[in-house]
């Protein structure tokens, strides 16, 4: 019988990947026992219209595969960036899932626990936590969780994936304000990117 393999799905905006990001994939590659995690940067927020990403596509691409270059677990995928509407993560689960068809493929959603303020307005998320049983990489207590109101499908399954891990405070809008400040970000960005940033004259 072959083994499942078990992939993460991990999503986000990368305006510009950091350390933070890294980090959140790594711990949940490596307390889940996952084979491989997926880095699927969007196009477009649907929750974040009106505050499109400051680098371009082609630019955002570019970070994610300098990032993840040195870590063979971590993997680029491209089918959210190349599309010019807003992307749903239910629909690339979805999409995944179709194509792996007959393979022995098990997805999780991997989460940092900011996600979870807004997750009662992602698009399907009562099947969402079902197709792709979500990670959480935080600090919270389930008790904290269980007053947010969702279904209880819904809150089963995201107690049932909070992880602890240690939390890096790092957002992307901190950087590009540091950035634009000509403040030092190497303790915040992959070597790689913040190379690249400083090459392209990024965020300035």
């Amino acid at each position: 019988m072959s083994k499942v393999k078990k992939v993460g799905f991990f999503g986000g905006t990368f305006d510009p990947i950091h350390i933070g990001h890294i980090n959140l994939a790594i711990q949940m590659l490596e307390i889940h026992k996952l084979d491989e995690v997926l880095i699927c940067p969007v196009s477009q927020s649907p929750h974040k219209q009106e505050d499109p990403p400051v680098a371009t596509k082609d630019q955002r691409r570019a970070m994610v595969v300098a990032a993840i270059g040195p870590i063979p677990q971590l993997t680029f995928l491209d089918i959210e960036i190349q599309k010019t509407a807003p992307c749903y993560t239910i629909d690339s689960i979805r999409y995944l899932i179709k194509m792996d068809a007959g393979k022995e493929k098990e997805y999780h959603l991997i989460l940092g626990e900011d996600a979870l303020e807004n997750f009662h307005l992602w698009k399907d998320f009562e099947e969402l936590v079902e197709l792709a049983p979500p990670l959480i990489g935080t600090r919270i207590q389930e008790e904290e969780l269980s007053k947010k109101e969702l279904p209880k499908k819904v809150l089963s399954a995201l107690k049932a994936g909070l992880t602890k891990t240690p939390i890096m405070e790092i957002s992307g809008t901190d950087i590009r304000a540091r950035l634009k400040k000509n403040l030092y970000c190497g303790h915040l960005l992959p070597i790689k990117v913040g190379e690249y940033i400083k090459e392209n004259g990024l965020y300035v």
